[in-house]
């Protein structure tokens, strides 16, 4: 004989579990790690009235032990849901977060409706959740994600394919900090036949910015579950961007953009890189706490 469980009796317990734990957004995430034990479509509410059998019982239990632990749920369930798609993610990638989002809200809104073909860059793709939301939403384009690390490449590869974006992808791994990773992406673009030139229209890109000093100061969640490689942005956080911006010009079209996301703190410091590199700062774009969170040079 099979036990079942009633879900909301199951949901109260694991509100409370999570409250008395101190847990943020306890009812938010008890329902959806309810929903995920039992592979729900939907998310589970106080009013849904569900038979939930013993198995599934307790794996729901075991994902609040996880989460009791400081564990994210989005590591627990290894995806996060990002724009308008939910994205496989491990240990190797950043967990997308709704900050990056500004990059995609912001070339949609100047790139959709246009007939250009649009040759797309993302350095440090991660999960690739924002190279892959931009060549989902603008239809013409073809995009080079390059990442550091091969794990990462291999999740954002599982990604594109659950999006049916494969045929506009191409995958590297590439080290900005080498001195050769100009030339490693000139020899793809002249080398693919997805690219028609080896300049890029749009790159994008969300680097590590977080000062090496502020690291163990970052929320558990943060500082235990995502990659240091994604965070430690060096002693005041801006090694990445001198890497990047030195050479940029030689990978920018005439007439393209580029989209950076930066730590609300940095702007100072980057306007002083932008102009040591003779780049321009066109824009800074806000999220959605106000904080300046994306740069948009040429």
């Amino acid at each position: 004989m099979v036990d079942f469980f009633n879900s909301k009796e199951l949901l109260i317990d694991g509100i409370s579990k999570l409250k008395s734990s101190k847990i943020p957004n306890p009812e938010i995430d008890a329902r959806i790690l309810l929903s995920y034990a039992i592979n729900y479509q939907n998310t589970i509410y106080m009013h849904n009235d569900i038979s939930i059998s013993k198995k599934d019982k307790n794996k729901f239990y075991c994902f609040l032990d996880k989460r009791i632990q400081g564990k994210p749920v989005s590591r627990i369930l290894g995806s996060r849901n990002f724009w308008k798609n939910n994205f496989l993610i491990n240990k190797y990638t950043l967990d997308p977060r709704p900050d990056s989002e500004v990059i995609i809200d912001v070339l949609t809104k100047t790139c959709s409706n246009s007939s250009n073909h649009f040759q797309v860059l993302d350095l440090g793709s991660g999960s690739g959740c924002i190279g892959l939301s931009l060549i989902d939403e603008i239809k013409n384009t073809s995009l080079l994600s390059v990442d550091i690390c091969k794990q990462s490449l291999e999740i954002l590869n599982k990604n594109a394919n659950r999006l049916n974006l494969m045929n506009k992808l191409h995958c590297a791994q590439i080290n900005w900090f080498e001195n050769t990773w100009i030339e490693n992406i000139k020899i793809i673009t002249q080398n693919e036949k997805l690219f028609s030139k080896n300049k890029f229209d749009i790159i994008v890109c969300n680097p590590p910015y977080i000062k090496s000093s502020d690291i163990e100061k970052l929320q558990t969640e943060v500082k235990n579950y995502d990659p240091l490689v994604s965070l430690d942005g060096g002693i005041d956080g801006c090694d990445s961007y001198r890497a990047i911006f030195k050479d940029l010009r030689e990978l920018l079209a005439v007439g393209g953009v580029c989209l950076f996301e930066i730590g609300y703190d940095l702007l100072d410091n980057i306007k002083i890189i932008l102009k040591e590199f003779n780049l321009n700062l066109i824009k800074v774009h806000k999220d959605f706490y106000g904080h300046s969170r994306v740069i948009e040079i040429n």
